[in-house]
Formats: C-alpha cells, sequence, structure tokens
C-alpha cells in the first residue's frame, strides 16, 4: 500500500532563543550581553525532521505547537520542506528554551508549555491513524510504556517501522520498563552517556554488548566527535567523522539519526549507515544553529566519494 509519508517525525517543538558571543554565563544579580542572538525552531523532532526534508524525504512532523508561535513555526518548517498538516495547537504558550552559548560550554533554560499537551494527543486514535500513514516513525521523545503499547504495535501492524531518540531524560532511563519500551522499536538512538546509564558499562564495545544481551540488538551509540558504533552478528563496528570546521554543534546528534536512518531505509550497508550518519552530524556543524547547514544527500555523497578516492 501508498504510504503518504516516507517519514514522521513525533515529540517536542521548541522555540529556541540562542545568545552568543559573551565571555560568560550571569552570576546570579549579574546582566552580560551577547553580541549575537537569534530565534529559531528547535528539538530534536525539529532538527532530525528537517534534516530528513534536506535529504529528501517527504517528511512529516507530529507536535503540539502553542498558539502564540504557531504560525511563525509552520512557516519556518515549511521552508525546510517540512510539513506539519496533522500537528496539533494548544492553547498553552509554546515550549521555549533559552540557550547561551560560550567557547567553552553551553547553559539551557526551557520552558515545558505546549508539549505538556504531547502524549494525549499522541494517543489519539486520529494521531495513531495519521501516524500509520508513514513508512517509517521517528520518536524524538521518551515513550512511557502505556503510550508504548498503545502505539506501537498497531504502528508496526500498520507496516511502519520504528526509531527513538528520547533525548536526555536521566529519570525515563533509570526505569526498569523503558528497557521494554526500547525492545518494541527497530533503531535505538542513545548517545555515550545515556548507554553508560542504562548498561552500567564505561567502553562503548561493552555497552553494546551489554545492550544485545537486553534484548536491544539494533542501538547505534553517539560518541560525539568520536563518531558512532554499533554491533551486527555480534560483530562490533565503528566509524570516525570527517573532519570539517566546526562553528556550532548543536542538534548535530538528531542530524546523525536523520543521516542513520536515511542510510537505513536505503537499503546500505551497515559500515555504510555508520559513514553517512556521521558525515550528516558533522556537516550540521558547519554554521550556528542546528538547520543553518544541514547537508544535503549529494553533500552526503560527495564527502563518501570524496573519502574513497583519498
Amino acid at each position: 500500500m501508498m504510504k503518504r509519508w516516507d517519514i514522521a517525525i513525533a515529540g517536542e517543538v521548541y522555540v529556541d532563543h540562542i545568545f552568543t558571543d559573551f565571555d560568560h554565563v550571569p552570576l546570579p544579580g549579574e546582566e552580560v550581553f551577547a553580541e549575537q542572538y537569534r530565534r529559531e525552531a528547535g528539538g530534536g523532532t525539529v532538527n532530525t525532521a528537517c534534516a530528513l526534508a534536506r535529504l529528501g524525504h517527504r517528511t512529516s512532523l507530529f507536535g503540539v505547537f502553542g498558539e502564540d508561535e504557531e504560525a511563525w513555526l509552520r512557516a519556518r518548517l515549511s521552508f525546510f520542506g517540512v510539513y506539519a498538516e496533522d500537528a496539533h495547537s494548544s492553547a498553552l504558550p509554546n515550549a521555549l528554551t533559552v540557550s547561551m552559548s560560550t567557547r567553552a560550554d553551553r547553559s539551557f533554560l526551557s520552558y515545558a508549555g505546549a508539549n505538556r499537551a504531547l502524549e494525549k494527543y499522541v494517543a489519539l486514535p486520529e494521531t495513531i491513524k495519521a501516524l500509520s500513514g508513514s513508512n517509517h516513525i521517528h520518536f524524538a521523545m521518551p515513550l512511557e510504556l502505556e503510550l508504548a503499547k498503545l502505539l506501537l504495535p498497531d504502528l508496526k501492524s500498520a507496516g511502519c517501522t520504528l526509531s527513538i531518540d528520547p533525548g536526555w531524560r536521566k529519570e525515563w532511563f533509570l526505569k526498569p520498563s523503558s528497557l521494554d519500551v526500547l525492545r518494541m522499536v527497530d533503531l535505538f538512538f542513545p548517545n555515550e552517556g545515556e548507554a553508560q546509564l542504562l548498561t552500567g558499562q564505561q567502553e562503548p564495545e561493552q555497552m553494546l554488548r551489554a545492550f544485545a544481551a537486553l534484548g536491544l540488538e539494533h542501538t547505534v551509540i553517539k560518541l560525539g566527535a568520536r563518531g558512532a558504533v554499533t554491533l551486527r552478528h555480534h560483530r562490533f563496528y565503528q566509524m570516525a567523522p570527517p573532519e570539517v570546521q566546526v562553528v556550532d554543534t548543536t542538534g548535530a546528534g538528531d542530524a546523525f539519526d536523520a543521516g542513520f536512518i536515511d542510510a537505513w531505509l536505503s537499503g546500505a550497508d551497515i559500515e555504510e549507515q555508520l559513514r553517512r550518519a556521521c558525515i550528516c552530524g558533522s556537516l550540521s556543524t558547519r554554521a550556528r544553529g542546528a538547520l543553518s547547514a544541514l547537508p544535503s544527500r549529494q553533500e552526503i555523497l560527495g564527502v563518501v566519494q570524496e573519502n574513497s578516492t583519498v
């Protein structure tokens, strides 16, 4: 059956207020002036959806917009080629994040806003029906077990493949029931800290073998500047990213997810999946913000070709 969307992305939607080019994060009672300010659509849901659309996929975003920012967010997503026809509108203010980035570190202050209505929206029968019109669904959000049992079997029965990147939610990773959720998806994308928290291991290969013992054979661990690792049929695979002039790493992990999903859906072998994911994540760091430097498929394949001829 022909599906309406190639990929659906479900999760939290933010408006990011990004302050950069200042010496230090203000102390209590102190005021610091930033040289640069930018407003942008943000969060893993937005970042991965825009990255997949940039790679040529017909991509739909499923999230909750606050009425105060809805028109601007829809226009911004449309600019990147992301559809949001089935996204929900809430009377609550839109979720937002204030990002303060120095050369040494970053700090974030966030407000949940309309994202508080996300789980109820995702559980609606009409949302589940709309999601099932996609070949692949990526959850850029943690799923509680009760919600996962409601959603995921029906989506799989509809022929959807599934992936998840819950983001940093320490309390969610510490729940034993979260492992049951992760066993229900086809791909799981933790970063190194999240993988350590789940497995108690410190070395990437040992983390992956612990995941396999837990029934999570299709885990891909993101290692930041060191690339990524995965395990297939008991064989360990590691891929380093290409060298790029890094300007801003915001959203690089979300772009990595997009690159991997794209290669996985294309039927590429596991080394090519890791390679293209690392390239996608790395190229996304060439400009300020998570969306400015998202690569096209041609750019990614160009780097693959360049590296293969070195």
